[in-house]
């Protein structure tokens, strides 16, 4: 019988040691792997222990810390264990590493495995010395100990670590439960719990974490240190964070010594001046954080848009008003005010006090309706007020500082009489008439106007003055009180004055303005006349002067020289012979130009001041004449041919004269004086203004004459008032002889 011999096997033993090496190996790896896990679970338990226990992150940060710690534990199960314990060991890949851990296997261990895998023929291995080198590779397997193939230096260095930690982590847990607790709750169920603390701190002002500050104003924050917990911080610190970015720290200042068997809180404060942007804090003290605070910024509520409606008084009758508020209003006594205004965001609570209110009684008005919109009623105004508002927005900020609305109250003025006597002067006849013109003023409006009189010392007396309707504020006067119905004796004294009366209702009634008080002599017309004709002889000698004034003008033009030599003499009257200036034969010894030119400028300008002063005395003179005319007509002894002789032949004339006539001469006098370096110009306008000048001259000597005839005319008509009363008193006398005679005839 022929066939192929069966392959050879290994030996019993050899598989045997094989598969117990492939299992200490899996069970080695597995055990280093589970190890290693335990090793970095405790590490990280402790090491997120300290973190949390000290830094005390947010859920954030804790829920990434475990996340990271669980990511780092599967890499390392994968690494140590399913990389390493779920690949495929075969018998070959055991034999080389004995061969390689014991010597004395001198190959054969591997070779029969390899070729015992193969199934090799017998052409190419002799099945007998194949069945030889399996005998002999499991010979050494009695004296080989599979144990000594690993290190366990690795392994017990992580089981040693593994038990340390986890001893640690069961000894934490048994002696302080609530830590461990509290570290579960945190890091395995992210609980915003804290741990507990040594210190308790408590800020105030923060609801839900936050406070709200108006833009720019100063924030005081506070903090309190709960005195019943064991340690009571020496200073707590405040860690804020800009909204830029910027981060700062600021110790907070620790208010007084506390007694813990009183008091029960440690107070520390800390000021943020002028606060701009928002900042995120944390305040820290001893083992206590408060974290998270923000400080928000918002703006600070103001008023704008503010008016002012005025219902004015009664007496005032004006139309009700708005007002723009600008600056302090200058509003009118008495005016019934209501402030209205609108905010710059959503209000709640309006706080209004007087700036005078030293007891502090402020006035509060709830927001109802539109949240912007303010309404005040002020009540009527009676006196200088400074409002100050306080404001409470939605947001809980308050006006750093009151708005102030300053109201100053405009008194009623009393009215004003500029008046003036018109045609009147110091004395009067009994028969007199006191017209009194001029404005009398109020600043909202005359209720009546009346003379006021007495007579030396009797009680005063009133005589009304007629006023328009309506509410003038102001009045042009033109009234005359007429005193023949006094019945005045000379010797007697008037006070004659004007009042004048507002419509102002308000406090003590209306305001009563008074105009300057006129003290009167009462006089005969003859002693008036007498008066008035003094006036006129002072006036006429002073009219005198002037015509003489003028003559030296018209003689400065005479002497205007522009070429050399004596003046022409030809143009020279007698009376400028007389009234050469002094100097003259020194002028005429020294003929330069140039001394000629600044003579000839002398004179001319010396001509314009004189011409001037002329013209305004002139007026002056005519102006005085007038009221001499004034004063006879108001005192009622006056006659047509009086006044026509004073304003025809005086008067007129000299309004002429000082109106018209000088300006003239001034022209061309200006022309003189434009002239004057041109010796061929000069002499014409020289010659005019001359020519000038002696009209005026013609016209004043004309006006002189007419005085002298008024005074002739005066002195005549008081001769025949003389005669009348001459032939009155003889006529009396006549008329009591005649009685006389026919009381003797009927007593006989």
């Amino acid at each position: 019988m022929t066939g192929n011999p069966p392959p050879p096997q290994l030996e019993p033993a050899i598989g045997f040691a094989l598969a117990a090496l492939r299992r200490r190996i899996r069970r080695y790896v597995w055990l280093e792997g589970i190890a290693a896990a335990v090793v970095w679970l405790g590490a990280a338990f402790w090491l997120s222990l300290a973190v949390d226990w000290l830094f005390e992150p947010s859920r954030t940060v804790r829920g990434l810390a475990l996340a990271v710690a669980l990511s780092i534990l599967a890499v390392v199960l994968y690494r140590l264990v399913v990389r390493r314990a779920f690949v495929r060991l075969s018998d070959r890949n055991m034999a080389m590493l004995l061969e390689r851990r014991f010597p004395q296997f001198r190959e054969s261990l591997l070779t029969a495995v390899e070729l015992s895998e193969r199934r090799a023929d017998a052409a190419s291995c002799n099945p007998q010395m194949l069945k030889r080198t399996c005998r002999l590779a499991a010979e050494p397997f009695q004296d080989v100990r599979l144990d000594d193939v690993f290190d366990p230096r690795p392994l017990r260095r992580s089981a040693a670590g593994a038990l340390l930690l986890t001893m640690s982590v069961v000894v934490l847990a048994v002696a302080l439960p609530e830590a461990t607790k509290t570290w579960s709750r945190r890091n395995l169920f992210f609980s915003n719990e804290l741990w507990p603390r040594r210190t308790k701190l408590i800020v105030d002002g923060f609801d839900g974490g936050a406070v709200k500050v108006a833009r720019g104003a100063d924030f005081d924050m506070a903090a309190r240190a709960d005195l019943r917990m064991p340690m009571v911080p020496e200073t707590v610190e405040i860690r804020y964070r800009s909204q830029s970015g910027a981060r700062g720290r600021a110790a907070m200042a620790r208010e007084g010594a506390v007694d813990r068997g009183r008091d029960r809180f440690q107070r520390y404060t800390h000021t943020f001046r002028g606060v701009l942007s928002p900042m995120e804090l944390d305040v820290l003290g001893g083992d206590d954080a408060v974290r998270g605070l923000k400080i928000e910024v918002v703006d600070n509520p103001t008023l704008a848009e503010m008016v002012l409606d005025c219902r004015y008084p009664d007496y005032m009758d004006r139309p009700a008003r708005t007002l723009p508020v600008s600056g302090a209003m200058q509003i009118p006594f008495g005016t019934d005010l209501t402030v209205r205004a609108r905010g710059n965001k959503d209000l709640v609570e309006i706080e209004v006090r007087s700036a005078s209110d030293d007891a502090g009684n402020p006035a509060t008005l709830k927001i109802a309706g539109d949240p912007r919109a303010v309404e005040y009623p002020a009540g009527p105004l009676r006196g200088d007020q400074t409002l100050l508002f306080t404001l409470l927005d939605r947001d809980g900020i308050k006006s750093r500082e009151p708005i102030r609305l300053i109201l100053a109250a405009l008194e009623d003025e009393t009215p004003q009489l500029a008046l003036r006597l018109k045609g009147i002067g110091t004395a009067i006849t009994p028969l007199a008439q006191l017209p009194v013109a001029g404005p009398v003023t109020d600043d909202y409006g005359l209720a009546k106007a009346w003379f006021e009189f007495g007579v030396d010392e009797q009680e005063l007396r009133d005589h009304p003055i007629a006023t328009p309707s309506g509410n003038p504020t102001r009045l042009e006067l033109q009234q005359s009180l007429d005193v023949r119905d006094l019945k005045l004796q000379p010797g007697q004294k008037l006070l004659v004055g004007v009042k004048a009366a507002d419509r102002y209702n308000l406090a003590d009634g209306p305001h009563i303005g008074v105009s300057e008080r006129w003290l009167l002599e009462v006089v005969t017309a003859e002693q008036l006349r007498a008066m008035l004709e003094a006036r006129e002889l002072v006036l006429r000698q002073r009219f005198e002067r002037m015509i003489e004034e003028v003559v030296e003008t018209r003689d400065s033009l005479l002497r205007l020289q522009f070429t050399a030599g004596p003046p022409a003499e030809s143009a020279a009257s007698d009376e400028t012979a007389a009234a050469a200036e002094p100097g003259d034969a020194t002028e005429t010894t020294s003929d330069s130009p140039e001394r000629r030119l600044a003579l000839n400028a002398l004179r001319t300008e010396r001509a314009l001041q004189n011409s001037r002063k002329d013209a305004y005395e002139v007026l002056g003179v005519a102006e005085a004449f007038d009221e001499i005319r004034q004063e006879l007509v108001n005192n009622r002894i006056d006659t047509a041919e009086l006044r026509m002789r004073l304003e025809q032949g005086i008067i007129a004339p000299l309004e002429r004269i000082g109106g018209e006539m000088f300006p003239e001469l001034e022209r061309r006098l200006d022309d003189v004086r434009g002239a004057l370096t041109d010796e061929n110009l000069a002499p014409a306008p020289r010659d005019r203004a001359r020519e000038q000048s002696e009209a005026i001259l013609a016209a004043m000597r004309e006006v002189l004459g007419r005085m002298i005839e008024l005074e002739d005319f005066n002195e005549a008509v008081e001769l025949l008032r003389q005669i009348v009363e001459m032939q009155e008193k003889l006529n009396d006398q006549t008329k009591q002889r005649h009685k006389s005679r026919l009381r003797d005839l009927l007593e006989d």
